[in-house]
């Protein structure tokens, strides 16, 4: 019978790593955002308005977009122990 051989803690650590990059992320964007925004205090009328408008919106879905990656990441990470779990229960099985 075929064995299937799975480096599960590879694949947790690549789970990890990418929970890790989107919180980097995050965290740059927050910067960046706080810095356009202080950047932004001098500025007025209709080019404020647009330009606040349109950056708000991008970091919005730019946030969005992070939080879907880590999802991905986390999802990585329980898939991992769940088939690990499972892979344990079947080779403890006596067939």
């Amino acid at each position: 019978m075929a064995k299937y051989v799975c480096d599960f803690e590879q694949v947790s650590s690549i789970g990890n790593e990418i929970c890790e990059a989107v919180s980097d992320m995050l965290s740059s964007l927050t910067t960046y955002s706080s810095n356009i925004e202080s950047n932004l205090s001098s500025w007025s009328g209709e080019a404020k308005s647009s330009f606040t408008a349109t950056n708000s919106s991008l970091i919005s879905q730019t946030t969005s977009d992070f939080e879907y990656i880590n999802s991905l990441g986390e999802f990585i990470k329980a898939s991992s122990e769940a088939i690990q779990s499972v892979e344990e229960e079947l080779a403890a099985m006596k067939i």
